[in-house]
């Protein structure tokens, strides 16, 4: 914040002062901003006209202090009545439902972990299949593999003979005599 005038410095400082809550910190410190060195450079003077000086003074209006308008507290809402000994018939219908409710969550739960069982029996299986599918995959591609190379090992003995069929017997040449 760049303040260019101590006299809202001081106004906001006061200000501050008349508030109960935020007169225990102290008020900020305000350091002006570096000003940049002046150049030499002949400028014309403006006629200097006089005006007059304000003075602020503040003075502190009224106290304000804040006091809670209500207490709050907090009670726990009653899950069974308060007296039960009284009425014995409410009480064992009060179990009964419990009973009940317990036996219908149990009998949830056992369903759920039936199915995730099931679920992943399913998966097992089906994990299992598909690396029997990938071992056979291999081997037929090892059988394959073995194949060719019996088809480029014949390829090799055909074109060798081939070759020795084919080749021009040499004849060969007598030098003659010089004369």
């Amino acid at each position: 914040m760049n303040v260019p005038n101590p006299v809202r410095v001081s106004i906001v400082a006061l200000s501050l002062m008349c508030i109960p809550a935020l007169a225990q910190n102290p008020a900020p410190t305000v350091t002006p901003a570096p000003m940049p060195e002046p150049t030499a450079t002949p400028a014309p003077t403006p006629p200097v006209t006089a005006t007059p000086s304000v003075t602020v003074t503040a003075t502190p209006a009224a106290t304000v202090t804040a006091t809670p308008a209500a207490t709050v507290t907090a009670t726990p809402a009653a899950t069974t009545p308060a007296d039960t000994s009284a009425n014995p018939e409410q009480m064992k219908a009060q179990m009964a439902k419990m009973q009940t409710t317990m036996n219908e969550n149990m009998a949830k739960r056992e369903a759920a972990d039936s199915a995730r069982t099931a679920n992943m029996d399913a998966e097992q299986a089906a994990m299992k299949s598909e690396m029997e599918m990938k071992h056979a995959m291999i081997a037929q591609m090892q059988t394959m593999s073995d194949q060719i190379q019996q088809l480029n090992d014949h390829i090799t003995a055909l074109s060798a003979q081939l070759e020795a069929g084919t080749a021009k017997p040499v004849k060969s040449h007598k030098a003659k005599p010089a004369q």
